[in-house]
């Protein structure tokens, strides 16, 4: 007993070390300088999108069963640091990546709206920001270390569901009960086909019926 309280408390500080990391990246900026960008690949139905982001929003919806649609806007206080900010975004027979890089000094963050087909697999690694995922069916594996992860899908789709917060809530309605005090985490295993696993790290997380 005594250990799994010592593996909880170590695991509750590299949580809370993290968020105090992370608390100017999170802080309002006064953003002098925007730039919207837009890009369009050809994709296969039911390839896997892997996406890589340190600050800012992402939005992921359903979109042409053919394509990847990409629109972002860079901001920040610096014009140069918006002129250095690029995505490398290229896709390899089934497999799409999508990585934002910024320029270090933590003023520069990405707005992502991103349309990808339904049945695409996700996973995305995200450090600070909100994870919107709407309608998309696949397989998804979403990690997020600051912030809220909100996902409108059919329940009936999943074979498994595995979601948990380091800090913070799980909302959901009818996938079950969920575990835990300062961190929540819930598990669900249905009829469908697909994985859901989540995690957040400070923050919480929303299961939606599509």
């Amino acid at each position: 007993m005594s250990r799994n309280l010592s593996i909880q408390s170590r695991q509750l500080c590299g949580t809370l070390l993290f968020c105090l990391l992370l608390v100017p990246l999170c802080a309002a900026r006064d953003w002098r300088y925007e730039e919207t960008h837009n890009d369009t690949r050809n994709f296969a139905s039911g390839g896997n999108v892997h996406v890589r982001l340190s600050v800012g929003d992402l939005r992921i919806r359903r979109g042409d069963s053919t394509k990847i649609k990409l629109q972002y806007t860079v901001k920040s206080r610096h014009e140069s640091s918006v002129k250095d900010a690029r995505v490398d975004f290229y896709v390899r027979g089934n497999d799409a990546t999508l990585d934002f890089h910024a320029p270090h000094g933590g003023d520069t963050q990405f707005d992502v709206e991103l349309e990808i087909p339904a049945s695409a697999h996700l996973d995305v690694h995200q450090k600070v920001g909100d994870l919107t995922v709407d309608s998309i069916d696949g397989d998804k594996d979403l990690n997020l270390g600051v912030g809220d992860i909100r996902i409108s899908t059919e329940q009936k789709g999943y074979r498994l569901v595995n979601v948990s917060t380091g800090i913070g809530d799980v909302n959901s309605h009818g996938y079950g009960e969920t575990r835990g005090w300062l961190g929540k985490s819930l598990k669900y295993h249905g009829d469908g086909k697909y994985e859901l696993r989540a995690h957040v790290g400070v923050g919480d997380i929303r299961l939606e019926e599509d």
